[in-house]
C-alpha cells in the first residue's frame, strides 16, 4: 500500500462517519466516511491499495487529479469517482484554497458501477456545487440513526448520487446542450397556459430531471420553474393591459388553476397585484 500526504487543512472543513451493520457489506453501496474539505496550496494525497472508492466534487477553487494515466483539473462544478485501490494523486491546483465534497464508499456494486462511469480511464462530470451542504446534511441525518433501515437508505442514496454522475458523463458537458435547452424554453413559451411537468421536459431532452434542471439553469440563467413563472407573469400583465378579461380568466389562460397563485407570483415580480395594475391603467397612470 502507498500513502503519502500533506494536510494543509483550512478552517471550513468537516467530516462524518457512517456506522453500518455487518450485514451492510452485502448491499450494493455502503458509505464509509464523508465531508467537506478546505485545502490550502500545500495539500496533496498520493495513494494506492485502499480497498474502497472515492467520490470527489469541487465546491470552489481547483483541484488536480491524476488517475488511470489521466490528469484533469476539478474546477467548480466538476466531479469524479475513482477506485482507491489504483494509483491516485490529488492536490490543490494553484494558490487559492480548494474546497471539495468527498465520500469514501464500498459495496458489492461499487466496482462495476465505477467501471461503467469511467471505462478504462477517468471521466469527470458536471455537478452542482451548491449541493455540497445538502449532501452533507443528508448523510449526517441518516448517520445519526444507525440500523438496518438506515443502511438500506444509505445504499439507495449512494446509488442515486452515482446515477446522477453517470448521467452527467453520458450527456457530456453542459455547453453541448444549448440547442436542447433553447428547444425546452420554446416549448415553455408555447405551452405556458397548460400544465407543465419538468420530468416530461427532461424526458424530451433525454436527461434525468436533476441533470436537466442543472443544465437549463446554466444555459438560461434561471431554473425551468423560474423561467416559466416569468413567462406566465409577463403574459398575464399583457392581458391585464390589453383586454377586459377578469383576473380569474387570465389566471386560467396563463396556466394557474388557482388565481391566488397568479396574485402571489405577480406581486412578487411586479410589486403590485393584478387588480392594482388594472386600476392604474384605468386611472391613466404611466405604467412601466
Amino acid at each position: 500500500m502507498l500513502l503519502r500526504f500533506r494536510m494543509d487543512q483550512g478552517e471550513h472543513s468537516r467530516t462524518g462517519l457512517c456506522s453500518c451493520l455487518d450485514s451492510a457489506g452485502l448491499l450494493p453501496f455502503r458509505p464509509i466516511g464523508y465531508g467537506e474539505f478546505e485545502s490550502g496550496p500545500l495539500y496533496f494525497t498520493e495513494r494506492r491499495g485502499l480497498p474502497n472508492w472515492l467520490f470527489l466534487a469541487t465546491i470552489s477553487g481547483c483541484g488536480l487529479l491524476r488517475y488511470a494515466g489521466c490528469e484533469t483539473r476539478l474546477t467548480p462544478g466538476r466531479a469524479a469517482v475513482i477506485d482507491c485501490a489504483q494509483y491516485q494523486y490529488y492536490a490543490t491546483a494553484g494558490e487559492e484554497a480548494w474546497r471539495f465534497f468527498w465520500m469514501h464508499f464500498t459495496g458489492t456494486g461499487a466496482e462495476a458501477f465505477v467501471r461503467m462511469v469511467n471505462g478504462e480511464t477517468l471521466r469527470a462530470a458536471d455537478w452542482e456545487p451548491s449541493r455540497a451542504a445538502e449532501l452533507f446534511g443528508q448523510l449526517d441525518d441518516m448517520a445519526r440513526t444507525p440500523g438496518r433501515q438506515t443502511d438500506l437508505l444509505l445504499s439507495l442514496w449512494v446509488h442515486q448520487l452515482l446515477c446522477e454522475l453517470a448521467q452527467s458523463v453520458a450527456c457530456g458537458p453542459v455547453q453541448q446542450h444549448q440547442e436542447a435547452m433553447e428547444e425546452a424554453a420554446r416549448f415553455l413559451r408555447e405551452h405556458l397556459g397548460e400544465p407543465v411537468h419538468i420530468a416530461e421536459l427532461a424526458r424530451r431532452a433525454g436527461m434525468s430531471e436533476f441533470h436537466f434542471q442543472r443544465v437549463f439553469r446554466h444555459v438560461l440563467g434561471q431554473s425551468p420553474y423560474e423561467y416559466l413563472t416569468r413567462l406566465r407573469v409577463d403574459r398575464a400583465k399583457l392581458l391585464l393591459l390589453t383586454s377586459e378579461r377578469s383576473v380569474n380568466e387570465i389566471a386560467a389562460l396563463v396556466g394557474y388553476a388557482d388565481v391566488r397563485s397568479l396574485i402571489r407570483h405577480f406581486k412578487s415580480r411586479e410589486g403590485c397585484t393584478p387588480s392594482s395594475l388594472r386600476k392604474k391603467r384605468g386611472a391613466g397612470q404611466t405604467l412601466p
